[in-house]
């Protein structure tokens, strides 16, 4: 009996000692979950603020866009309304000539 209790007291202990290593590496794994955690969320946290900053960048240039836009659509619109350089030309030289043909024709009820 004495021999069983020797054998039984050895696993015992064996199974103690491993036990107590169990317990320790999972410890150990608990800890580096935490400090893993820690870094992921402040990571996360990084990329929150990447993503908000980013996000009103694309408000601002969106908003200019918009406002570059409007201010093609309005220099079409006056580019259309002003007149070309040579249709300048061509109204000043067709005026011209009806000025002519006019001076031509009070010119011949003068006579």
């Amino acid at each position: 009996m004495a021999e069983k209790n020797i054998t039984f007291v050895k696993i015992w202990k064996r199974m103690a000692a491993t036990l107590q290593q169990r317990v320790e590496k999972l410890k150990h794994k608990a800890a580096l979950l935490q400090e893993r955690y820690t870094a992921i969320c402040r990571a996360k946290s990084e990329a929150d603020s990447r993503i908000a900053e980013l996000t009103e960048e694309i408000k601002t240039l969106n908003r200019k866009l918009s406002e570059k836009e409007t201010e093609i659509e309005r220099l079409k619109v006056s580019s259309v309304l002003t007149p070309d350089h040579r249709d300048v030309e061509k109204t000043r030289q067709f005026i011209s000539g009806l000025v002519r043909d006019i001076d031509k024709c009070i010119a011949q009820l003068s006579v």
